[in-house]
C-alpha cells in the first residue's frame, strides 16, 4: 500500500482526483492509509497508470521519488537517518527489499571503487505492464538520489546511470535529477556511484538509535516470517523466483533451504500439495499476464512453464472454464 499511496496523493491535487484514482484501484479513500493494506499486483498497476493520467506528468515516478522525504519510508527512513555513511543507505534499500517485498529486490555491489545498485522488478510485472514496472524503477532511483542529498547534505550523484526501459523522448529530466546522461534499453538497472561519494557522513548518525532500530528491524522480519502461513510463502517464493520459466519444485525449496519432501510435506500440513498451489499460482498470473495485449498466448504459455500452447489453454480452460482468448475478449 505505501506504494500507492504516495503515488496517489503525489498525483492528485484534490480529494475529487483522490477519489476517482482510488475507485479505479477498487480501494476506498480511507484505506491509503492502511499500512498493512494489501493491494494485488493488478490494482498497483491499475493506481499508477490512473495517477499517471490524471496527473498528466509523464515524469511522475522522477518526481514523486525526488520529493520523498524519511518519514515516507518508515522503519527504513529512520535506520537510513542514523546510519554512518552515504553508502549505508544503499545497504538499508538491499536488506529492505529482502525482507518486505517479492516484487522489487535492490542488490548492492562494491567493485573497484565503485559502488554498483542494480534493482529488478519480477518479470511478472514487467510483463504485465512494462510502463508501470519502468515507472517504480524510476521511482526507486530518484528516490535514492534524493535520500543521499537529505542525509549528507551534499550533491552525491551516480556517475552512470542504466535502465532496461526504452529511451523517451524527452530526457531533460532524468539528466536534471541524476545530472548524468543516462542510457536506455539496457540489459539491468543500475546506478553506479563512486565509492569514496559514498564514504560522506550522514548527519544524524546515532549509533545507538541505529542499533535498536536494527534489533526492532530483525524482530519485525521474525513476526512477518512466523505469521505468514507456509503455502503463502511458498507462493511469495514462486513470484519472486520467475524469470524465463515457472520454477520448479528444486528451485523453491533450495530458497526456502529446505529439501523437496520437507517442502511437500509442509504444505501437506496445510491441506494442499506443490502441484495444486502451482496451478493456482499459475492461474493467477495467467489471468494478470492476460491483461497485456502485447503477450500472445504462445508468450504466455511459455513465461508459465508450457513448451505447448495447447498444453496452456487445455489447463487454462480447466482453471477458468474459457479459453485465454475468451478470457482476454471478455474482461472488463
Amino acid at each position: 500500500m505505501p506504494i500507492v499511496r504516495n503515488t496517489v496523493l503525489y498525483a492528485s491535487s484534490n480529494p475529487k482526483e483522490v477519489a476517482e484514482i482510488c475507485a479505479e484501484i477498487g480501494i476506498g479513500v480511507d484505506e491509503l492509509e492502511l499500512a498493512d493494506r494489501r493491494v494485488t499486483l493488478e490494482q498497483c498497476c491499475a493506481g499508477i497508470v490512473a495517477s499517471l493520467r490524471v496527473s498528466g506528468d509523464p515524469f511522475l515516478g522522477l518526481h514523486l521519488g525526488e520529493h520523498t522525504n524519511l518519514s515516507a519510508l518508515g522503519l527504513a527512513g529512520l535506520m537510513m537517518g542514523s546510519s554512518r555513511h552515504a553508502v549505508d543507505v544503499l545497504h538499508c534499500s538491499q536488506e529492505f527489499s529482502q525482507a518486505f517485498t517479492n516484487m522489487q529486490t535492490f542488490r548492492l555491489e562494491l567493485v573497484e571503487g565503485e559502488a554498483h545498485l542494480y534493482s529488478e522488478m519480477v518479470q511478472v510485472w514487467v510483463d504485465r505492464s512494462p510502463r508501470t514496472a519502468s515507472y517504480v524503477i524510476e521511482t526507486s532511483f530518484s528516490s535514492v538520489v534524493n535520500q543521499l542529498e537529505l542525509l549528507t547534505r551534499k550533491h552525491i550523484r551516480p556517475i552512470r546511470l542504466y535502465f532496461r526501459h526504452e529511451r523517451p523522448a524527452d530526457i531533460s529530466e532524468f539528466e536534471r535529477i541524476f545530472r548524468c546522461r543516462p542510457l536506455f534499453g539496457q540489459e539491468v538497472n543500475r546506478m553506479v556511484f563512486s565509492a569514496a561519494d559514498l564514504q560522506a557522513p550522514i548527519i544524524g548518525h546515532n549509533q545507538p538509535l541505529n542499533d535498536m532500530l536494527k534489533s526492532l528491524y530483525a524482530e519485525q522480519v521474525r513476526k512477518n516470517s512466523e505469521g505468514a502461513a507456509f503455502t503463502e510463502k511458498v507462493k511469495q517464493v514462486m513470484l519472486g523466483n520467475m524469470q524465463v520459466t515457472f520454477p520448479p519444485l528444486e528451485v523453491i525449496a533450495e530458497v526456502l533451504h529446505m529439501t523437496p519432501r520437507t517442502l511437500q510435506r509442509k504444505l501437506s500440513s496445510e491441506g494442499t500439495t506443490f502441484r495444486a498451489l502451482t496451478d493456482t499460482v499459475k492461474q493467477e498470473l495467467a489471468e494478470t499476464l492476460l491483461a497485456n495485449q502485447d503477450l500472445t498466448i504462445t508468450d504466455i504459455a511459455y513465461k508459465l512453464g508450457y513448451f505447448e500452447p495447447t498444453s496452456f489453454q487445455r489447463a487454462f480452460r480447466q482453471w477458468t472454464g474459457c479459453t485465454p482468448m475468451e478470457y482476454r475478449k471478455n474482461k472488463p
